[in-house]
C-alpha cells in the first residue's frame, strides 16, 4: 500500500509522458499484487481484505495513462515466470475471483510463463560489479592509519 502511495506520489511530481507511463503501468501491475496478497489472505483468514482496496482509494481509471493497460486486462493477470512453479497460485487467483469494483470487469487469471515483450539476453555474471575487488596493499593501508587513529 505504501509502495501505491509513492508510484502516485512520483506520478504527480512528473511532466515527462515517458515517466507518467512507465508511473501507470507500474501503478497498475502493483495493484494486481496487492489484490493477490489480499486474496492470499481472505483465504487463510476468511477477512475481505480485497474490499480496502485501492488504498490509497484513487481509482486506477481517474489515471489517464492506467487505462491502456485497464483496457487490455493488466490487471486480471498473474504470471508465474515459468511453465512449471507456481501452480497453486490459481487456488487464490482466478477461481473464480473478479477484478476490484473499480476496475474494468473480468475474471482473474495465472498465465503460465511471462508476459510478452522484449527477448531477455542471458548475461553472464561480473561478481565484482556489486562487489568491487580490493587491493590487499590498500586494505593493510586502510587498517594501519585505523590503527593508529585508535591510539
Amino acid at each position: 500500500m505504501r509502495a501505491r502511495l509513492h508510484k502516485l506520489r512520483v506520478y504527480e511530481t512528473l511532466t515527462d509522458p515517458t515517466g507518467r507511463e512507465v508511473c501507470g503501468h507500474l501503478l497498475v501491475r502493483g495493484s494486481v499484487h496487492a489484490h493477490a496478497y489480499a486474496l492470499a489472505l481472505k483465504k487463510i483468514t476468511g477477512v475481505e481484505i480485497e474490499k480496502m482496496l485501492p488504498t490509497p482509494n484513487i481509482p486506477l481509471g481517474n489515471i489517464p495513462e492506467c487505462q491502456k493497460y485497464l483496457d487490455e486486462g493488466s490487471h486480471r493477470r498473474l504470471y508465474t515466470f515459468s511453465p512449471d512453479d507456481y501452480k497453486d497460485m490459481a487456488g487464490i487467483w482466478g477461481n473464480g475471483e473478479v477484478a476490484l469494483p473499480d476496475d474494468p470487469p473480468g475474471e482473474l487469471t495465472v498465465v503460465d510463463g511471462m508476459p510478452d515483450g522484449g527477448k531477455i539476453h542471458q548475461l553472464t555474471g561480473v561478481p565484482s560489479a556489486f562487489t568491487p575487488d580490493y587491493a590487499p596493499e590498500e586494505m593493510f593501508e586502510i587498517a594501519t592509519k585505523h590503527y593508529k587513529a585508535s591510539r
